[in-house]
């Protein structure tokens, strides 16, 4: 049975009509969002939830590891929605208008400087105390250590320094820099997590002590 072009508009008409104001909106908004380059932008966070899942569904009857999963689960799950509509620039857009409505602009180099100095001490600290908390389990310190820096390169990007932004978004062989490091910092926690569960039921099978 064939359908012209006209009834099938009418049918979408009359589809869209009958949806609320909020609905529209919120189609609207996704639709907006999930552009191609965003959708590859968000590519290596869906992995990385994905394999944070696995990790704590397979983590059952190990308390700690379970909880360090789930957390690294909600992590992901932020840093994925982030990517699909774009937070960061958001951020930056509210904190970059604030600014301007204070007649600052022009001073905002101080802050920045000193929002990544505090940055640089919060990840060598974060480090520290990773070394410290998972000694003897390589695939969390790795998980962890991508989760860090993921973090950490959010908030060099809320921050958005010219100078570190000429560096991160410069682009080489037609990919940009901070587009391989998002993915690379991915990658360390996906493959870390998923690392340190199956390192887990290895030691359990092969009647190993491990660390809970």
């Amino acid at each position: 049975m064939r359908r012209s072009a006209a009834g099938l508009t009418l049918r979408t008409a009359d589809g869209l009509s009958q949806m609320t104001g909020a609905e529209l909106a919120v189609m609207l908004f996704v639709a907006g969002s999930l552009s191609p380059t965003r959708v590859i932008a968000a590519a290596p966070y869906l992995f990385a939830f994905v394999s944070c899942v696995i990790a704590w569904v397979g983590s059952r009857g190990a308390p700690h590891r379970m909880k360090f999963s789930a957390a690294l689960t909600m992590l992901e799950a932020a840093l994925l929605l982030d990517a699909v509509f774009n937070g960061r620039v958001r951020v930056h857009s509210l904190l970059d208008s604030e600014v301007i409505a204070r007649n600052m602009y022009d001073q905002r180099f101080g802050p920045q400087y000193a929002a990544l100095v505090l940055l640089a001490i919060a990840v060598v600290g974060g480090v520290g105390l990773v070394f410290r908390l998972f000694r003897g389990r390589p695939g969390a310190c790795l998980a962890a250590f991508g989760c860090i820096l993921s973090l950490c390169f959010w908030c060099i990007e809320v921050v958005s320094l010219h100078s570190v932004d000429s560096f991160l978004y410069h682009r080489v062989s037609g990919v940009m820099r901070i587009s391989a490091a998002r993915a690379v910092f991915a990658l360390m926690t996906c493959v870390g997590i998923l690392w340190d569960v199956f390192a887990a039921r290895a030691d359990v099978g092969t009647g190993s002590s491990i660390i809970p």
